[in-house]
């Protein structure tokens, strides 16, 4: 059974310059997409990257101050100055920030639903084990065939923390290699032809650094993820949901 890609699968030869969101003299936000790394690394000296690729399409110096998982999409910001990064950074970290990601998420086992809402606050655990606390907030968005579309708020930037969280409490991100399910990625990439991880960071509300005006900026799904929802609100009920081993 083919499964799908998993985080660290090679990256396209290059990467296309990508659609701006927001752009000033201080900072520039950006839509990423799915497989193309934040910056380069030990592991991917060569690979394309969104740093060098805005750097490359502004011709400007960029200071990065948050990040996404690979397999993540969604608003990427970079600051013009390590001053304005660093302010960025606190600004993204205040009580009146939101990020909120969009993930598909599947019914646990044999349910047909999930709660309109809740929230988890478990410990996550960090590179050098040591749990690290963590809260992450869920609100079903759709309901679909198996799944459900969900917005989740991150009060604390964890390593894979909605993946985890989701895992946690069995409603794993459809899609996700590391911490889903194989056989439930596998049924709908089969059926709705969903190959990445669903989950993409569509809306980021924070302070402006120079300013402190309130900022809220979105990114749109991508065409990919679209196509899967789609296909989702065309299928019609299926009563046996596929088992979760």
């Amino acid at each position: 059974m083919t499964e799908l890609p998993p985080d660290d699968a090679p990256p396209p030869a290059a990467a296309p310059p990508l659609t701006v969101l927001h752009l000033d003299e201080h900072f520039v936000a950006v839509s990423k997409p799915s497989g193309l790394l934040v910056h380069r690394d030990e592991h991917h000296p060569d690979a394309p990257a969104a740093l060098q690729t805005v750097r490359d399409q502004l011709e400007k110096h960029l200071y990065p101050f948050h990040r996404l998982d690979r397999a993540t999409s969604g608003i990427l910001l970079f600051g013009f100055s390590r001053k304005v990064a660093a302010a960025l950074q606190k600004s993204l970290a205040a009580p009146d920030a939101k990020k909120l990601y969009l993930a598909l998420m599947r019914y646990p086992g044999s349910a047909r639903e999930l709660p309109a809402a809740w929230s988890v606050d478990r410990p996550l655990h960090d590179e050098k084990d040591v749990a690290r606390e963590c809260r992450t907030d869920f609100t079903v968005v759709e309901d679909l065939d198996r799944c459900a579309v969900v917005e989740c708020r991150l009060f604390t930037g964890r390593y894979h923390q909605i993946r985890r969280h989701a895992n946690h409490c069995g409603r794993h991100v459809i899609g996700d290699t590391t911490h889903g399910k194989g056989r439930i990625n596998e049924w709908f990439r089969q059926n709705h032809g969903l190959d990445r991880l669903f989950l993409h960071l569509h809306r980021v509300s924070l302070r402006h650094p120079v300013s402190d005006e309130m900022m809220d900026l979105h990114d749109a799904l991508p065409m990919e993820l679209q196509r899967v929802l789609d296909s989702l609100r065309a299928a019609p009920r299926d009563p046996c949901p596929p088992s979760p081993s």
